[in-house]
């Protein structure tokens, strides 16, 4: 898979988890919220990490030319 199709798994596994628990216990509720945000700011994180990765990579080639 490339990290494209990764980020929108975990991106679908996210909305069917948030579609879950509003039908959820309100403890249950908080507690898959709290992790729905967790586990979005990490790939948020990931994304931002490969972009950053990309760039640079593009500067190196800039600079081998």
């Amino acid at each position: 898979m490339t990290f494209i199709e990764v980020e929108d798994e975990i991106r679908a596994c996210l909305n069917t988890i948030d579609m879950t628990a509003d039908t959820a216990d309100p403890k249950i509720r908080d507690m898959l919220m709290v992790q729905i945000n967790n586990l979005d700011a990490a790939t948020n994180t990931l994304v931002d990490e490969l972009n950053a990765l990309n760039k640079k990579q593009e500067q190196l080639r800039e600079l081998l030319k």
